[in-house]
């Protein structure tokens, strides 16, 4: 998730991964666009404001005069160094983009043996790093990349480029060739993601619960049990000697969130339609994100009035709480149908036949939690909503992964949340049926498979 900066004004190449770009300013602004100092502390306070401004309103909502307020600088300032939003966001992508790069190029060989696993800790830790300091980039890219075609095709570049250096730093791995990339492409995706619902989770339990370390040794077992097979004494380790807890009050969030979700009017006369809205704004939701979602994109793919929308619900929050409902729902009869593993590991053909029927009837459904963590991520009361329903998803997972008998299976069942998600194609993850596949068996299950 990260673009490449475009060349700057004067033709040159953009600056090396992992160093900072040139600054400049934009014509006609000076008769020499170089800066000194003073100049790049500028640029940086407006990028600045403009992450702060894109954390508290999303993508769309994000103005150049919300961003010079919180900079404290005037329109004209602005108008220096960039020459809209859409140029504020992309500088950020590219900082991202730079210094993605520069911890993949940073990694040491990835091996099978102890070297190889502290060197995928010290990537993991370096990423989570970017994450929290770059958040917001990461929360609205979605949005960004759905109308920004700079940004989407910088970061299918940074991707492609991203994969094929831990392709090069890799030795010796048990993986089929043939998958190789598509699986390194969804361990990437899973290092973008994961510290997301593990944040939203770790702030609704008890403090300490779930501290980063944790998080990052269940995502580091993972990667290296699905590059190299399982291996007891190093990627393979006794489970915590104590459980995750669970969500206090999880039962009564889950409560409330389906007391908030229930339509104003469901006469059985007008059930199509409000079927129609429901199954729109779940599409429109997954592909936009919610800061990028509208009432009237919802409308409009709905092919319905206002007038019906406002029927059944009060505003975009409470179409978004009973979507996350239904998936939820869902959900829990997918997850009812996941192979059983109670008495062993699943068949060679079990996981990926499950997969491909989640892919056909459920894989929006898991991002809808992405989503809910993405709208209440600012309220905290409904963020403890979202919380609950990570949570819940989490223990289901659990379930199927606690037979195997080893490791960390709470904090390796929040890491499969995302992996789910990424089995749709959200986000244009190369996450083929077999990549996942492979992630789930050797990652999660600790089996080998070919």
């Amino acid at each position: 998730m990260a673009v490449e900066d475009d060349p700057s004004p004067t033709g040159e190449p953009p600056s090396p991964p992992g160093e900072p770009a040139g600054v400049v300013r934009r014509a006609p602004f000076a008769d020499n666009p170089r800066v000194g100092a003073v100049g790049r502390r500028a640029q940086q306070r407006i990028l600045d404001a403009a992450l702060q401004v894109f954390a508290e309103v999303g993508y769309h909502r994000c103005g150049i005069s919300k961003i010079t307020k919180v900079a404290g600088c005037s329109r004209a300032a602005f108008y220096q160094y960039f020459s809209s939003k859409e140029d504020v966001f992309r500088h950020l992508a590219g900082q991202v983009a730079r210094q993605v790069t520069a911890s993949a190029e940073a990694l040491d060989p990835i091996t099978p043996d102890q070297p190889g696993w502290d060197s995928l800790r010290d990537w993991v830790d370096r990423y989570a790093a970017i994450y929290h300091r770059y958040e917001p980039v990461f929360r609205v890219f979605q949005a960004a990349a759905e109308s920004d075609e700079a940004v989407a095709s910088g970061a299918a570049r940074a991707r492609s480029h991203g994969v094929a250096i831990a392709q090069d730093k890799l030795r010796s791995s048990t993986l089929p060739a043939r998958h190789t990339s598509d699986v390194v492409a969804l361990l990437l995706n899973l290092l973008a993601w994961t510290p997301r619902l593990a944040d939203q989770l770790g702030a609704a339990l008890p403090e300490g619960s779930l501290p980063p370390e944790r998080v990052a040794g269940a995502l580091t077992d993972i990667a290296h049990r699905t590059l190299f097979g399982r291996c007891d004494g190093l990627n393979v380790r006794a489970a915590p000697k104590r459980a995750l807890p669970r969500v206090q009050g999880g039962a009564e969030l889950l409560q409330r969130l389906a007391a908030g979700s229930a339509p104003k009017e469901a006469p059985a006369v007008a059930a199509p339609k409000l079927q129609r809205l429901v199954v729109a704004a779940r599409q429109v939701l997954v592909e936009q994100g919610y800061h990028g979602t509208r009432v009237d994109d919802i409308t409009t793919a709905a092919g319905v009035s206002h007038g019906t929308f406002y029927r059944f619900f009060d505003n975009k929050d409470h179409v978004v709480r009973l979507v996350t409902l239904r998936s939820m729902q869902q959900l829990n009869e997918a997850f009812t149908d996941i192979p059983d593993t109670e008495a062993g590991a699943p068949g060679p053909n079990a996981v990926r036949q499950w997969l491909r029927r989640y892919k056909a009837s459920q894989a929006t459904q898991a991002a809808m939690l992405r989503v809910w963590a993405e709208a209440t991520a600012d309220d905290p009361l409904l963020a403890l909503e979202s919380a609950a329903a990570i949570d819940w998803g989490r223990q289901r997972l659990a379930r199927f992964l606690r037979p195997r008998g080893f490791g960390d299976v709470d904090a390796d069942a929040l890491v499969m949340l995302p992996l789910l998600d990424a089995v749709g194609g959200i986000r244009n993850v190369p996450a083929s049926i077999s990549a996942a596949a492979l992630v789930l068996e050797r990652g999660l299950l600790g089996v080998s498979s070919q």
